[in-house]
């Protein structure tokens, strides 16, 4: 039998020959694990990823080599020797390479098509990439037990990992944050860097350090093989011996098993460093421990929320509320003071007692009083987006209200299970608002609008699905804007239809656009422009619209051929099973990293198109010096609250630390602003009004 001795023993110490095929199989998936995805990646991604894809196309190749093995084992040979098995062993795998191979090119990929499509093409080529790898290991199953044979077959392991590396095209392949939009300038100096990388934080991988943990990866992978061959090899003959059977067949079932134990483990670990790294966002800062002294604001005089029930975002939200004074000034005409209200998680014990306290605290302040009343869905760590919010406070001159309502304080990645929770707890907010605005003339109706962002628009958008664009109309409300909707979301889908990344869309249905990139939304014409009321942006090269298990097994649409990609996409690569979903998993974690004050485009940030979309779609009105005030006020305040936090998280420091805190504040604050500031600056800053 093939991987045995004549007398029916297996080699102990050497690698049977589906391990083989693995390891070929593994060795050239770690170079192919080099190829960009969305977002740039530094070292120790890069190592995850390697392993990753190692780990599993090792996983795979073994186990679909043994069931071919199994395979040659059954028919006749008409010779028992080494030859005569690697003869007939290599008749299976030649087989069933050209079957994969026929299979694949008579069903290629395309848009839209059934799952059981995608499977059906998937099987073929992940067991023709196995069987490839088994004519290879057949080749150097010849040569076992010869001189040099060993290093011959790790030298192939080595030249598979090299091959895969070039397959990359590292001259040629390009991550998505390169797609830079060259149609575009503010004008203000900011799009110099035209063709670049335009991440806020752009990581490097070592090539040194890539270069070592490519052996290290490859090297482990062979240790693993052996170990795996050894154990595997002896539960079969064990097995065998009890029940009865070939010991290979056991081994098939055996392989299959730790395959899909490696998997399990695999994504149990990247979960659970991703939760080790995680802090809950329940905790309220040094900065924001005071209750505001405003009765239009959740937690001031009058509100039946006390402070003490807030989480981290909706403290931050709440004190850093936009006052009279402030907006009059950018402005340069009277303002109201806004409302501002929020329900926390830790308010109430139930999604209809957050409903009913939120709805409480309209009614208190009014809220629907004001010219304008939006709901603001937030992320998963509860958190608002200060430029949506406070754009529209500008842009109304504080005649408006805001409202929010948290469904949980950990980031959206771990909120997922939420969702349908947290749709039904927006709804009951929904339908309680309706049911005011209906009561009431209207001629005295404020605009309603909404704003989602992450996770937070999956929440809002779930409400309509099956309704298409009659959901939000349908509750009368004026206008919406969802950024970075998550790819799962159904009612996105819903509205999306049968359209192709390949082509920008128009606009619809009805006033909804959809662009697959913000370039879309910017290259449309003003006149297609004014008929959009609900506009879901995305960054071409943001993960979480892109990101979803169907990664893990098909080849999501903007994977497609080159030039059929949309906006943001990678240049030059090519999917892999497994691989590429947890490429785009590390890059979900890398794609949020702001510069306070500095609005960049990329990843997950919107800042920079978020004001002039709100005054877009939701109609507000502004001259282009009131515009260009508040744009340089959204930035002044990002940076003044940045600098504030920080600095007093440095000055509770013990007084021997505390110097060498604030010089280490003072130089990260002059990486922010590009200009060298003091510890005196720092102080200043942190006690700026904020205003332009």
């Amino acid at each position: 039998m093939y991987g045995m001795t004549e007398n029916g023993r297996f080699h102990i110490g050497e690698l049977d020959i589906s391990a083989r095929a693995g390891l070929l199989l593994g060795a050239y998936a770690t170079g192919l694990s080099y190829q960009p995805n969305l977002l740039s990646r530094g070292t120790r991604d890069q190592a995850i990823i390697t392993g990753v894809a190692a780990a599993s196309a090792y996983g795979w190749g073994s186990t679909a080599h043994s069931f071919l093995r199994s395979t040659a084992d059954r028919l006749p040979a008409t010779d028992e020797s080494l030859n005569g098995r690697v003869a007939t062993g290599a008749l299976v795998d030649g087989a069933a390479f050209l079957a994969g191979l026929a299979v694949s090119r008579l069903r290629p990929p395309q848009e839209h098509e059934p799952g059981h499509h995608a499977l059906v093409r998937l099987s073929a080529t992940t067991t023709m990439a196995a069987a490839a790898c088994g004519l290879v290991a057949d080749a150097l199953e010849l040569g076992r037990g010869r001189r040099g044979g060993r290093a011959v077959a790790i030298g192939t392991a080595f030249l598979g990992a090299a091959a895969g590396y070039a397959a990359t095209r590292p001259r040629r392949s390009s991550t998505g944050a390169h797609d830079w939009d060259v149609s575009w300038d503010h004008g203000d100096g900011e799009d110099d860097h035209r063709g670049e990388d335009r991440e806020n934080v752009h990581r490097e991988v070592s090539p040194p350090k890539a270069i070592l943990s490519g052996l290290a990866v490859t090297a482990a992978l062979v240790a693993v093989a052996r170990g795996e061959t050894a154990l595997t090899g002896r539960a079969a003959t064990l097995t065998a011996a009890v029940i009865g059977g070939s010991p290979q067949d056991h081994r098939s079932l055996g392989r299959l098993g730790s395959f899909g134990a490696m998997g399990a483990a695999g994504w149990g670990a990247v979960v659970l460093v991703n939760k080790m790294l995680t802090k809950p966002g329940d905790t309220i800062e040094a900065t924001h421990r005071e209750a505001p002294a405003l009765p239009e604001v959740t937690g001031g005089p009058g509100s039946p929320i006390p402070w003490s029930d807030q989480s981290r975002e909706s403290a931050r939200w709440l004190s850093m509320a936009l006052t009279a004074d402030t907006i009059g000034e950018v402005m340069t005409e009277p303002a109201r003071q806004p409302i501002r209200v929020y329900s926390s998680l830790d308010a109430a014990a139930n999604a209809e007692e957050r409903a009913a306290l939120l709805l409480a605290e309209i009614d208190r302040t009014h809220a629907l009083e004001r010219s304008a009343f939006a709901i603001f869905s937030p992320t998963g760590s509860g958190y608002i987006n200060y430029v949506a919010c406070e754009t529209f406070e500008y842009l109304s001159r504080g005649n408006c209200a805001s409202a929010g309502i948290q469904y949980s304080v950990l980031p959206s990645a771990l909120s997922l299970t939420k969702v349908d929770d947290a749709t039904h707890q927006t709804r009951m907010v929904i339908n309680g608002i309706v049911q005011r605005l209906m009561a009431m003339p209207a001629g005295k109706r404020p605009k309603f609008y909404l704003f989602g962002e992450s996770l937070g628009s999956q929440v809002s958008e779930e409400m309509f699905l099956g309704q298409g664009v009659t959901g939000p109309e349908g509750i009368g409300l004026d206008a919406a804007v969802w950024i970075g909707t998550p790819a799962s979301t159904k009612w996105w889908r819903e509205l999306w239809g049968t359209r192709s990344v390949a082509n920008a869309p128009e606009v619809g249905p009805g006033s909804a656009y959809l662009p697959r990139a913000i370039r879309d939304w910017r290259a449309l014409p003003p006149a297609e422009k004014a008929r959009v009321k609900f506009l879901f942006l995305q960054n071409g090269d943001d993960p979480i619209p892109k990101f979803g298990s169907p990664v893990l097994w098909r080849r999501p649409d903007w994977l497609g051929p080159n030039d059929q990609r949309p906006p943001g996409a990678p240049r030059g690569t090519r999917w892999m099973p497994v691989t590429t979903f947890f490429m785009t998993f590390l890059d979900m974690q890398n794609a949020l990293a702001p510069t306070p004050g500095i609005f960049d485009e990329g990843g997950h940030d919107y800042r920079r198109e978020i004001p002039e979309a709100i005054r877009t779609v939701w109609g507000l009105t502004s001259s282009d010096e009131q515009m260009e005030r508040v744009q340089q006020a959204l930035r002044k305040r990002e940076l003044v609250w940045a600098v504030r936090r920080s600095w007093q998280d440095a000055e509770v420091k013990p007084t021997p630390e505390r110097p060498a805190a604030e010089q280490e504040l003072a130089d990260k604050v002059s990486l922010w602003t590009g200009r060298q500031i003091d510890i005196d600056g720092v102080r200043a800053l942190a006690a700026d009004d904020a205003t332009p």
